[in-house]
């Protein structure tokens, strides 16, 4: 566990292995081990880094609402808290609508971009299930029910039992502060990026499991449209987590990617 001190916050992050950046962003409500299943053997080849974003996990919780920008503020911080010029950078769900902000407001920090299970804004997104927008506003002060609530919706309809079981376990002691839930999900909301797709510079790959109940896969293919170059992927048979589910597809996708 290492913390960064961030101009008024401290940023929780963990780092593994050496060689060519990559910055891991999260989403709700992911802190920085969520991703170990990836970093671990992403770090054979390179320098992985994954981060708690301002109000969740360890690091500090500031009054809300967020903003996306505001998070990518934040990240654009750490590399250079980290002595990093530029990175490669791979965000899901909430950590893709960040990693959008950041390749159009820090071009020069991005070199290659992925986009996991995320949209460019709710209004040109594909429409959630009630299911899922009642389980992410549950209003509920314990947490272990709304992990209960949350988790089989990161995954697909078939998912493993023993893989939710494991994730329901594990995610019911990342106890997050409710501010801190809160001002990320206003964050979500209030993201916008649609119209300056265009702008994005860097190599992208979007990926989406097709069976992604968060955000649905059409909301990948408005991103694919719009951001030149971009390669779009499907992962079948996987759900919002498509890098939990489906760990050694997704590990070869992105490395082959990355290169």
């Amino acid at each position: 566990m290492s913390t960064a001190q961030i101009e008024d916050i401290e940023l929780h992050y963990e780092e593994h292995g050496a060689g060519m950046p990559l910055l891991l962003i999260g989403g709700i409500p992911a802190v920085a081990d969520d991703w170990r299943p990836l970093a671990k053997p992403l770090s054979a080849r390179r320098r992985v880094i994954a981060y708690d974003n301002r109000g969740g996990g360890h690091s500090t919780v500031t009054e809300g609402p967020y903003s996306t920008k505001q998070l990518a503020a934040d990240a654009a911080a750490l590399l250079d808290e980290l002595g990093i010029r530029r990175a490669d950078v791979f965000g899901i769900s909430l950590g893709g609508m960040v990693a959008q902000e950041l390749a159009l407001g820090w071009p020069e920090r991005v070199d290659r971009l992925i986009l996991g299970g995320t949209h460019a804004g709710v209004a040109n997104a594909a429409p959630q299930s009630r299911e899922t927008g009642e389980a992410f506003s549950m209003e509920t002060e314990d947490w272990g029910e709304r992990v209960r609530a949350l988790a089989p919706l990161a995954f697909s309809e078939g998912y493993d039992a023993e893989l939710l079981e494991a994730f329901i376990e594990k995610k019911s002691r990342d106890v997050q502060d409710p501010g801190g839930y809160r001002a990320q999900i206003e964050a979500a909301l209030g993201h916008d990026t649609y119209d300056r797709l265009h702008e994005i510079a860097s190599p992208t790959l979007i990926v989406t499991g097709d069976e992604d109940r968060v955000i649905p896969p059409l909301s990948s293919n408005v991103m694919h449209e719009a951001i030149p170059g971009s390669r779009l992927v499907e992962i079948e048979g996987a759900g919002h987590l498509f890098f939990i589910e489906k760990p050694e597809e997704s590990l070869e996708l992105i490395n082959g990617f990355l290169g």
